[in-house]
């Protein structure tokens, strides 16, 4: 063989090489995200085609087995006109997941993994109504044990209520009863519009702790989403969409997991406060887009 040959056989096989080394590389970069796939929220980022991103974002809210014994029943908006209050459309609103049984049961129960967690309402009434509001919170027992009044704000809009740490932690397993009530007279002699439901504290398994521990914000809401933890799941969305308020990925996923369990009314209210404690759920991480 002479010089020539041997020059173009090397060229040749240096050109394989390097075609099989792109294949290789290009089939690991588009291998599918296992641990991302193994959860229900279908986002695909994609840095060329923005338009992609806001048409595929999906979050999927998994509802939990209710408790054993009594339904947690409830109500999830506050139902027709009372005295002076006006008409409103949207109600009085908890934010919060209903569970439906047979005979038109519905139940208005959420889980979350906070000694004091934070809740979440639609208020369609102005601080210049001036309407008595108040939050309660029950035990187990049906025995008191916080009560708030509330102020109403100063445009309708999403508010919090976060439960004191002078209070005792939510025990695990326990189911509390809340309850929102607006007066609409100063004497609150009428029955209230009102808003009521479950909260239970419940632990999360090692295997999700450790898959917690080293996730971006999107993960996390998937991972709580998918494992029926509701407050978390929105905790998080909630400070995502208030630190990137013109983020259309953020703003889809939060129409998504609003409509997925029937609050399409609510999507386009204000989020009027932000929780104390947003940064024990996500550590200040910035979104992974």
């Amino acid at each position: 063989m002479n010089f020539l040959q041997t020059q173009r056989l090397l060229i040749i096989t240096f050109g394989l090489s390097a075609f099989v080394g792109q294949a290789t590389e290009a089939k690991a970069i588009s291998a599918p995200n296992n641990y991302i796939d193994s959860f229900t929220i279908s986002t695909l980022f994609s840095q060329s085609t923005s338009t992609k991103v806001t048409k595929n974002t999906n979050v999927k809210f998994v509802r939990p087995k209710l408790p054993e014994g009594v339904a947690p029943g409830g109500r999830r908006t506050g139902g027709g006109r009372r005295d002076t209050c006006p008409s409103v459309n949207p109600q009085l609103t908890a934010l919060v997941p209903v569970t439906e049984e047979a005979d038109n049961v519905k139940n208005v129960w959420g889980l979350t993994t906070a000694e004091h967690p934070t809740l979440w309402f639609y208020i369609p009434y102005t601080k210049s109504f001036g309407y008595p509001t108040e939050f309660v919170l029950l035990n187990d027992n049906s025995v008191p044990i916080y009560k708030k009044n509330v102020s109403l704000p100063e445009q309708p809009g999403i508010i919090n209520i976060t439960l004191p740490t002078s209070i005792s932690p939510l025990e695990f397993n326990k189911h509390y009863r809340w309850f929102l009530k607006v007066y609409c007279t100063q004497e609150k002699q009428s029955r209230p519009i009102y808003v009521e439901g479950v909260v239970s504290r419940v632990s999360l398994s090692e295997g999700i702790n450790q898959q917690l521990q080293n996730a971006s914000p999107q993960q996390k809401l998937a991972i709580y989403a998918q494992n029926g933890i509701w407050y978390q799941a929105l905790e998080i969305l909630v400070q995502l969409k208030q630190e990137n308020p013109r983020n259309s990925i953020i703003q889809n996923s939060w129409n998504s997991l609003l409509t997925n369990i029937g609050l399409d009314e609510i999507v386009d209210e204000s989020i009027l406060y932000q929780p104390p404690n947003h940064s024990k759920l996500i550590n200040s991480a910035k979104p992974d887009f």
